[in-house]
């Protein structure tokens, strides 16, 4: 069984874009320097997409938003 796509069936495959988008672009600290907007381009993704994704994801402690454009993946 392929574990994407559960994660895929379970988030859906946008929700997953953005997460593999977010590992893919921080650096060795776990920061990301990308504004939503940044983001919503570069994935060719609406806003309420990439906000819903970030906020499932600072919920749950993975990342904590520094200030507007930065993010960073918390250790777990």
């Amino acid at each position: 069984m392929d574990s994407l796509k559960v994660y895929k069936q379970i988030l859906g495959e946008k929700k997953v874009s953005v997460i593999e988008f977010l590992c893919a672009k921080c650096d060795k600290n776990g920061f990301v320097t990308l504004t939503v907007s940044e983001i919503c381009v570069q994935l060719a993704l609406s806003k309420p997409t990439v906000i819903n994704t970030l906020k499932i994801l600072k919920d749950k402690n993975i990342i904590s938003r520094i200030k507007n454009g930065v993010y960073k993946f918390n250790r777990f």
